[in-house]
């Protein structure tokens, strides 16, 4: 499929935004970007599905906003549908749509920020990364992932309910997590966090130097 995935080097990020699952909802994610500036993110992060399969007409409005507050995006699977859909020679693009499609064609499937990293859903370039959920209402996926990747965190959407797969001492397990209220990492410790959908009123925020990862729903949302 030509999937990608980047690495970022040179960075020093301590404070990093985390949006998701926006499906075309630019009022939802403009307010987490607010949301998110306002706590003094270094980066803002996107892990994919900013736009929507049924609401493609949103795709422009959407990748506008990512471009104009400088939001690092990974590729999600409605993001993919809209790509091959622009994409499709019976149909040619017209200005704005190449415009869309250069971007969709430019967004990475997985980041990797030092042990850090960033997908729609599992950390693999491949269509797997799209589709197949990581929480299943158990630990077997995270499980597995814990064992065939090298990430410390993972942070992804694409189930849209916000989750945490916690690997300490050995022993897996899935966790709900609470709003506003920060979660502790330790620093022996792998973590999955499923961050929640921007449409539905979500985002997060990961405090690097501190060692915390908070839920931010989005009042009145």
């Amino acid at each position: 499929m030509g999937v990608k995935r980047k690495t970022l080097t040179g960075l020093d990020r301590k404070r990093i935004g985390i949006i998701a699952d926006s499906h075309g909802n630019r009022e939802a994610t403009a307010e987490t970007i607010r949301l998110l500036k306002g706590r003094g993110v270094d980066l803002l992060v996107h892990l994919g599905d900013f736009c929507d399969s049924i609401r493609h007409d949103r795709a422009a409005v959407m990748i506008d906003l990512l471009r104009e507050n400088d939001v690092l995006a990974v590729k999600g699977n409605n993001d993919f549908f809209v790509e091959k859909m622009l994409a499709d020679e019976r149909h040619p693009a017209a200005a704005e749509g190449k415009k869309m499609l250069s971007f969709l064609r430019n967004v990475p499937v997985v980041r990797a920020l030092g042990d850090i990293r960033l997908a729609h859903s599992m950390p693999f370039d491949t269509l797997r990364a799209f589709y197949e959920p990581i929480d299943l209402g158990n630990t077997l996926r995270a499980e597995e992932l814990f064992n065939e990747a090298d990430f410390r965190i993972l942070f992804c959407g694409h189930s849209h309910l916000p989750i945490l797969f916690r690997k300490e001492n050995g022993c897996v397990t899935r966790e709900p997590v609470p709003p506003g209220l920060p979660v502790i990492l330790q620093r022996t410790g792998r973590y999955i966090f499923i961050a929640g959908a921007a449409n539905d009123g979500e985002c997060a925020l990961y405090d690097g130097e501190a060692g915390t990862y908070e839920r931010l729903p989005l009042s009145g949302v």
